[in-house]
């Protein structure tokens, strides 16, 4: 089974989580296993599911930082630059609009990211050991299904029938 790089963004691990999710979800629910382990998975399932709120949380957090936050420094920097050669003191208003980004937005970008990392982090243990312990209540194979197939580089879950998803028709 591959799995997804640790590199790929949070976006990427949550979309790979919830797949595995799905996988579980669906064997729990329509696969013709016993009553002990479906009652093992099921507390599989509640574990996941809590770790993926919380990288959801974290996602959620830092994509709503650079999507909202970042972007009006980002703006202000842009908007200074181009007024720079029309008024005297341009030059200082792109530097006093750089500084400020500096000395507001990276710290909360930084505090942001570090959250998600390690909510990566988690998750990818959290992976760890419950494949550990599913492929002691199933099997290994078992284990191998749970996993979505992922593009070449494993950077992102490879969907095919997905137009609007990043790694459509993608071989990278």
């Amino acid at each position: 089974m591959d799995k997804l790089t640790r590199g790929a963004s949070g976006l990427r691990h949550l979309r790979w989580a919830r797949e595995i999710y799905a996988t579980l979800a669906a064997h729990v629910e329509h696969s013709g296993l016993d009553g002990e382990s479906k009652k093992a998975l099921r507390k599989e399932l509640t574990r996941l599911d809590n770790c993926i709120q919380e990288l959801s949380g974290a996602v959620k957090g830092y994509r709503d930082f650079l999507e909202r936050e970042r972007v009006r420094y980002r703006g202000a920097i842009r908007a200074a630059r181009f007024s720079q050669p029309a008024r005297a003191g341009g030059l200082e208003a792109v530097e006093a609009a750089e500084a400020t980004m500096q000395r507001e937005a990276l710290p909360r970008q930084r505090t942001l990211k570090a959250a998600l990392e390690l909510a990566i982090a988690e998750l990818r243990a959290h992976l760890s050991e419950m494949d550990t312990r599913i492929a002691g209540v199933v099997s290994e194979a078992f284990v191998d299904n749970l996993y979505p197939p992922l593009t070449k580089d494993r950077s992102r879950v490879a969907d095919v029938g997905d137009d609007d998803d990043d790694a459509t028709g993608r071989d990278d």
